[in-house]
């Protein structure tokens, strides 16, 4: 290829040096001059080659769809071109210097290109025709009158204008991740408010932008399911309407399991767990009451401890429990009061005083308890007087106990009614103060030697043969004689027993 086929533009065409041949034999070049019309035609060689290398091949290499464009685009928008062409630039003027300025516009408006290029792919990548048609159109406008300017060697508005969509394709790239965020926004407000078409358009622009995000999945996948759940949703409304709780909680869980971020969904659940648990408090609560009236108060502390756990702290349950104790307390003092009025009757005395005793524990109002516990403390005291003479007799032989007994006797007497235990106490304490009272004989012998005294009755003097009439009892009888030890005897004497005999005498020298 000669110098005048390079392209149009690769550059400024470079002409070669003439080479003038010898005039004379006297001018005949030496060997070394002979080779010198070769060494230009090397050198032409050399500078072509360069040409080449630096203006056309790169252009060939580097070019992209801008310059695919170039062909179709620069014959009809010429003098577009010539009237959006920036003044400042003027035609290239032929030269070296002017070829390396040329070529360095060139270069540098290839790389804006290139840039853009790379920009525009990751735009479109994101989908930028759905989120931002107008922006993109604008980036796409300048580009194509960039393309236009380098398809007319104007490499400086070429360069202006792939910058000018450049910075606006990086613009918008800043705003992906913003786009993205409020896209996702949308499509959730839209499940919301029910619209699957507005939640299925919302999240197929995030997954359009970006395909792996999590959020904008799961919004779709529950967008897809919508209309089942609003389907199911109603269904479940109208059971709830109608209080069939077990089918609308079964529907509201469904609900959920297809969608477990439903809101409304979660709040059916919530509503229809409280009205089925009202439910159950209530017939709880019922069948508490029931049991309370009926009597069956164990059965009725059972269903209210329950329906307590059912509504914690419900004045109903509170009131019911408290029913309970009330009845419970009437129940247990009715039971302490049969069980005294029986104790009585059988003259029990002391479990009657017992019994009075816990019902005053329990109402310290109640004046049939006082008065039970006053009337039978003091029959138990009586009772416990009486039977204490009954098992000792012997006590009796005291004038002081005897005395004691009278008097016991007389308050028994008094009382109305007497029941057949004090009956019969008053009769035996009766017999035995009368056999206390009765004399019995006694006979006393000695030798006539021995002073004989009779401790409560009196000296006796000595004597052989004395008969004394004592009432039952222990007596102390001493025997005293001169230069003879004392003797100390106890004579007892008893009723049951008959004549008494003691012989007294002092035998035993000093």
């Amino acid at each position: 290829m000669s110098p005048n086929q390079l392209p149009d533009d690769a550059g400024e065409r470079i002409t070669p040096v003439a080479h003038q041949p010898p005039t004379s034999a006297a001018s005949r070049p030496t060997a070394a001059s002979a080779e010198r019309p070769f060494f230009w035609i090397a050198v032409a060689l050399i500078v072509l080659l360069l040409c080449l290398v630096i203006l056309w091949l790169p252009s060939q290499l580097n070019q992209r769809e801008p310059l695919r464009q170039v062909a179709d685009a620069a014959p009809q928008q010429k003098d577009e071109v010539s009237a959006d062409k920036p003044e400042a630039e003027a035609a290239p003027a032929p030269g070296a210097a002017d070829t390396e300025a040329v070529l360095a516009k060139r270069q540098t408006a290839q790389r804006i290109a290139d840039a853009l290029q790379l920009r525009r792919a990751e735009l479109e990548k994101l989908a930028v025709e759905r989120w931002a048609p107008a922006d993109y159109q604008q980036v796409q406008v300048n580009a194509e009158r960039a393309s236009n300017y380098f398809a007319n060697r104007e490499f400086e508005a070429a360069a202006t204008y792939w910058g000018k969509a450049l910075e606006q394709s990086n613009t918008l790239l800043g705003q992906v991740e913003a786009v993205l965020k409020a896209t996702i926004v949308e499509g959730y407000q839209a499940l919301e408010k029910l619209n699957s078409e507005a939640a299925v358009k919302a999240f197929d622009l995030a997954l359009a932008i970006h395909p792996e995000n999590a959020m904008a999945r799961s919004g779709m996948q529950r967008a897809r399911n919508l209309p089942q759940i609003l389907t199911l949703m109603s269904a479940a409304e109208n059971h709830e309407r109608e209080d069939q709780l077990d089918q609308a909680m079964m529907l509201y869980r469904e609900v959920l399991r297809l969608d477990p971020q439903s809101k409304a969904a979660r709040e059916g659940v919530v509503r229809v767990g409280e009205a089925m648990q009202d439910w159950e408090f209530r017939i709880t609560l019922s069948t508490a009451q029931q049991a309370l009236a009926s009597g069956d108060y164990s059965a009725a502390e059972r269903e209210f401890r329950k329906a307590d756990k059912l509504k914690p702290k419900d004045p109903a349950v509170r009131e019911g429990l408290a029913e309970l104790k009330a009845a419970r307390l009437q129940q247990r003092i009715a039971a302490l009061k049969t069980s005294a009025e029986q104790a009585v009757d059988k003259e029990n005395w002391s479990k009657a005083v017992a019994d009075y005793r816990q019902v005053i524990e329990l109402d310290s109002t109640l004046e049939f308890a006082k008065a039970g516990l006053q009337r039978s403390s003091e029959r138990f005291e009586l009772d416990q007087r009486l039977q204490a003479l009954m098992d000792a007799p012997e006590r009796l032989y005291s004038k002081d106990v005897l005395a004691s007994a009278w008097y016991t006797l007389q308050d028994a007497r008094k009382i109305d009614n007497p029941g057949p235990r004090l009956q019969s106490q008053m009769e035996a304490v009766d017999r035995a103060i009368a056999l206390a009272r009765q004399p019995i004989t006694v006979q006393l012998s000695s030798d006539r030697l021995t002073d004989v005294v009779v401790y409560r009755v009196g000296e006796m003097g000595n004597f052989e043969q004395k008969t004394l009439r004592l009432t039952p009892g222990d007596y102390t009888v001493v025997g005293r004689r001169e230069g003879y030890r004392d003797v100390r005897k106890i004579l007892r004497v008893r009723p049951d027993k008959g004549a008494v005999s003691l012989d007294i005498r002092c035998t035993d020298k000093i």
